[in-house]
């Protein structure tokens, strides 16, 4: 059998499909033979790239970070310091259209998946925190955040805040609103006060045209 001599173009049909057929018949209902109908190729040939479709979820999930340019260095992050990089990284996450699309795939599914849930949990532990403890590290040296003496825990405490407490198990608009007035109030008392009103107020806006449309 001849060898496939462009991967990476099998690789982005297979995410591009997949991340089509999940949106229009949701992931639940959307099976591999589903993919493999629709890209013409042999179930095979998915498996060799991906283990099941957790696997593509979470690769769709990855190439979103992949796509921008700013997020693998903290020098292109908008903000004159560390505090407000901080700030702009959650704001875009929060609004950016293309974010959200990848999360109304996900949040649906992550607490009835445990496969999902597992694979958000390493990757806030694995991923994010170091991430934003980089972050919080840039601002502790130019000065923008103060008082934080244990960045990489309070990084994790952070993600598993936004990723998992509000985001995972987001109950109603009320409560939502409540675990964010809570989250801010607690991570300014280890020295983070990344969430400000504005940041509180798009995170509302992301349940009403996100979470609350699941």
């Amino acid at each position: 059998m001849a060898r496939n001599k462009h991967p990476e173009e099998t690789v982005e049909k297979i995410l591009d499909v997949s991340m089509r057929l999940f949106s229009e018949k949701g992931y639940e209902h959307t099976t591999i033979q589903d993919i493999v109908d629709a890209l013409g190729m042999s179930k095979g040939a998915i498996y060799h790239h991906f283990k099941s479709k957790e696997d593509i979820i979470d690769r769709l999930n990855d190439r979103y970070y992949e796509g921008l340019d700013w997020f693998p260095d903290l020098s292109k992050i908008p903000g004159e310091n560390g505090l407000e990089k901080l700030r702009y990284a959650f704001r875009h996450f929060l609004t950016d259209p293309a974010k959200r699309k990848v999360d109304r795939l996900v949040i649906g599914y992550v607490v009835k998946n445990p496969k999902i849930t597992l694979l958000t949990l390493e990757s806030t532990f694995r991923d994010a925190a170091p991430y934003v403890e980089k972050i919080i590290r840039l601002g502790m040296a130019d000065g923008s955040i103060q008082g934080v003496e244990y960045p990489r825990e309070v990084a994790e405490v952070l993600m598993l805040l936004t990723n998992v407490w509000t985001g995972m198990f987001a109950g109603s608009r009320e409560e939502f609103a409540r675990k964010l007035r809570f989250s801010a109030e607690f991570l300014k008392r280890f020295g983070l006060p990344v969430l400000d009103e504005q940041l509180q107020a798009d995170a509302l806006n992301y349940y009403d045209q996100v979470i609350e449309t699941l």
